[in-house]
């Protein structure tokens, strides 16, 4: 039992309504957010240990969620029932929200708290105007996003999936510094809000499949995986309803993750936001679709889950790494060129969610962690560089910033080589491990997204290349203009050298970090890599099986 699971939705909710009521003494309460974001941190580490000092709950019945912990304040989660006055079957709607933490959630939950604090931190120096407003919008997003990694029910998840969508909006369209942010933060809403209704009626279809036989409907996550995992276990057919409740699932949370073709909307607001707000949502908020796949579809459908859905959107995965790396190849504006390699990565890890092994189940979830801390770091130290520069393009005439800055020149380096997967940083084991994982699925598509790890390095050094080094680096700004400010500051420096070390850190000790979470997605891997095996089995037997003539 921990009271840390409502602080962490609470804290940052609670001080970001002091900030928006605080009146005439708003101005001043920017370096409160800061201690709120904070505080916010500290909880989420202190999550994490207590989820990694706790054994993880065996019932016995593979594929389960069950949350390692879960609240102290036990009263709260039995006030919020929602009983509709209606039944079906004679059986009456009665739902429960219910919270807690697992490992796959509590690295989430980490990894909100250290983006979180991070942009906050920056926001400080980098947001000029209603700088107070800005940082408690961050709050909220923060609170919104805790409350969907710690929603262990349908409902609760839903409620807060959705509502992470009010702040974000206010923060594209109120402090975009881009290529039209009013027209960007509108295409988000309309994606977003289109991905919600698929998504809303395949919830409601999975909180009421119980009710087919006899049982009450729930939208508990430990209930339904339950009752999946032992629809596996004795081999009951599967319906229609759940099949289709599959397919809608998949594309409302495809279009929180831009998969293809429903990518249109990311280049977009990540053009437009300002880099600080673009750092959270590259980050997490995209993480939220995959979390919803990794959380909701595999566990609660393993048997719905056929080879058809698992090879259509593992096949949109690795083209979505080898479109992202071109696109990023072809682009001059480093916003759009980020934009694109953010997406090229995220293929990674739908091809790892895609194979249902525990190798790829554990890569995804990992990769997950280290494309938000790479990410994050490479949008602050290109709001850096756009402050001291303006729009940063590759263009021949931006070369040469390595001579003016050398200390955010190597940072840049490392966290390039990060997202380029080079042995011993955090990238290259989570795309390991993916590609392993669908190793033993499809040969083809590995073949494809190796592909995609060639462009990425070599986008990668075309960054480095054409921002950092040059022989006109010394002749640079004659006919341009001067660049202004000096090396990273202490209040720059400390964001990105504390991600660096935890990029090296998990680069060099992998198993440490999955060890939080390991049991978890092994324990899912448990029911689906049986059911994807049976599947490819009985497609070889009919594509060996002869003919009649």
């Amino acid at each position: 039992m921990s009271i840390l699971i409502p602080l962490l939705i609470l804290v940052p909710l609670a001080c970001a309504l002091v900030i928006f009521f605080s009146g005439p003494r708003a101005k001043a309460m920017a370096p409160f957010g800061i201690l709120a974001a904070g505080l916010t941190l500290l909880l989420s580490i202190g999550l994490c240990f207590e989820v990694y000092q706790t054994p993880s709950k065996l019932t016995g019945v593979p594929g389960t969620i069950e949350p390692t912990i879960e609240p102290k304040v036990t009263f709260i989660s039995e006030s919020l029932r929602f009983v509709l006055p209606i039944s079906v079957g004679g059986q009456p709607i009665d739902w429960q929200l219910s919270y807690g933490a697992d490992g796959i959630s509590a690295l989430m939950v980490l990894l909100t708290g250290i983006v979180g604090f991070f942009t906050v931190w920056l926001a400080h120096s980098q947001i000029k105007t209603r700088t107070e407003t800005y940082i408690a919008l961050l709050l909220v997003t923060i609170s919104m996003l805790m409350g969907v990694f710690l929603a262990m029910d349908l409902l609760s998840f839903y409620i807060f999936f959705e509502a992470v969508l009010i702040p974000l909006i206010l923060l594209i369209h109120g402090w975009g510094d881009g290529k039209n942010p009013q027209a960007a933060s509108k295409r988000f809403l309309l994606f977003t809000l289109a991905g919600s209704i698929p998504m809303v009626v395949g919830l409601i279809s999975l909180a009421m499949s119980p009710l087919a036989n006899g049982q009450p409907s729930t939208v508990a996550f430990s209930e339904l995986s339950k009752i999946a995992s032992q629809t596996v276990a004795s081999g009951i057919p599967i319906g229609t309803k759940d099949t289709w409740a599959v397919w809608l699932l998949l594309l409302g949370f495809g279009i929180k993750l831009a998969i293809l073709p429903l990518h249109t909307w990311l280049p977009m607001t990540y053009a437009a936001a300002h880099p600080n707000t673009t750092s959270l949502v590259a980050s997490v908020v995209a993480k939220l679709g995959l979390y919803g796949i990794l959380r909701i579809v595999i566990p609660l459908t393993p048997e719905a889950l056929s080879i058809e859905a698992q090879m259509i959107i593992g096949t949109l995965g690795a083209i979505v790494i080898v479109y992202g790396a071109l696109v990023a190849l072809a682009k001059d504006n480093l916003r759009e060129v980020l934009a694109f390699s953010s997406l090229s990565h995220v293929g990674f890890i739908t091809l790892g969610l895609m194979s249902l092994t525990r190798e790829g189940l554990g890569g995804a979830a990992l990769q997950m962690f280290n494309h938000g801390l790479i990410t994050a770091a490479m949008f602050w130290i290109l709001s850096m560089l756009e402050q001291r520069h303006g729009p940063i393009s590759l263009k021949s005439e931006d070369r040469g910033l390595a001579a003016q800055y050398p200390k955010l020149a190597v940072l840049l380096v490392f966290f390039t080589l990060a997202g380029a997967g080079l042995p011993g940083l955090n990238g290259f084991v989570g795309e390991l491990l993916t590609m392993s994982g669908m190793m033993r699925v499809c040969a083809t598509l590995v073949a494809i997204a190796v592909l995609g790890t060639v462009l990425g390095a070599w986008y990668g050094l075309r960054i480095v290349q054409r921002l950092l080094f040059g022989s006109d680096g010394p002749r640079l700004h004659a006919h341009h203009r001067p660049l202004t400010g000096a090396d990273l500051s202490v209040n720059e420096w400390v964001p990105l050298v504390t991600v660096a070390i935890l990029c090296l850190y998990i680069g060099l000790f992998p198993m440490r970090t999955m060890k939080l979470f390991q049991p978890d997605t092994d324990r899912l891997a448990r029911v689906v890599e049986p059911v994807s095996k049976q599947v490819h089995r009985d497609m070889d037997t009919l594509a060996v099986q002869p003919t009649n003539p």
